[in-house]
């Protein structure tokens, strides 16, 4: 054997040696990690947090979607708008939807909502159940009808208060008080009480009753009902397992990922 035949041999040994080395670290990574590394955590209060959802620097972005980021404030999971920071109150996995109520309400002395709430650029969107409810500043008028004052923000000229139209706008006087305001901001409200206990609330106890939101996103029962972790990673509906990740359940076959290994040239 000559020296360019030896040189020749342990360079390819080493190139294999490197091959298999590279894919034995990267499957040992991969078997189970992932399916860890999703497993259902929360904030200290709220719900539990998984798939779609994932919170941020404490789960990995692909045990969800890139748009369901939540982060942890002050123990409470949070979602962020373009229009302000949201409290997750609850979280109904089965139906595709989540309870929300504006972080306004817990951080603000007044907590009275400046516009109307903006879901553009969210995969998002108002649930039918929500019921709508109007807050109506910088009015010269002050109505004798049954409303929800706002009384940190009024004084003797301006009135701010708040109602649920459905029923207020019977009362003449009323509508009349509404036209000389600003143009009024809705909130939605998911109402679980009657009208007898709406009457006895104020305005900021309506406020954290909270609204409905619903989501679309692939369906996680199957890989679930398999005993394994949904998940989104390179735009791909994954399913980790303790083997490792599969395309649909536990149960079928395991996803091919990119070969990540190195052959020295």
């Amino acid at each position: 054997m000559n020296l360019q035949s030896f040189m020749c041999g342990a360079h390819c040994r080493q190139s294999v040696l490197v091959f298999v080395f590279t894919n034995l670290v990267y499957q040992a990574l991969s078997d189970g990690t992932q399916y860890e590394a999703c497993e259902p955590r929360n904030c200290g209060y709220g719900p539990n947090i998984s798939y779609p959802f994932w919170i941020s620097g404490v789960q990995e972005s692909y045990c969800g979607y890139p748009n369901f980021e939540i982060t942890c404030i002050e123990m409470y999971p949070s979602l962020n708008f373009s229009d302000g920071e949201f409290i997750v109150k609850d979280i109904f996995y089965a139906n595709h939807s989540f309870l929300l109520v504006n972080a306004l309400v817990k951080q603000d002395f007044c907590g009275a909502p400046p516009h109307n709430i903006s879901l553009e650029r969210t995969p998002f969107n108002l649930c039918s159940a929500n019921v709508d409810f109007f807050f109506y500043y910088n009015c010269t008028s002050q109505p004798t009808g049954f409303t929800y004052p706002v009384e940190c923000a009024s004084n003797y000229t301006r009135h701010y208060f708040a109602l649920f139209p459905d029923k207020a706008f019977q009362e003449m006087d009323l509508h009349s008080a509404t036209s000389s305001c600003d143009s009024p901001v809705s909130v939605p409200v998911d109402v679980k009480v009657n009208i007898t206990s709406l009457a006895s609330m104020n305005y900021t106890e309506i406020l954290e009753m909270g609204f409905l939101l619903n989501w679309t996103a692939i369906n996680c029962s199957n890989c679930e009902g398999s005993e394994g972790r949904c998940g989104f990673e390179n735009d791909k509906f994954i399913c980790f397992c303790q083997d490792g990740p599969h395309s649909q359940t536990c149960n079928g076959g395991k996803c091919m990922g990119e070969s990540k290994f190195s052959v020295i040239a």
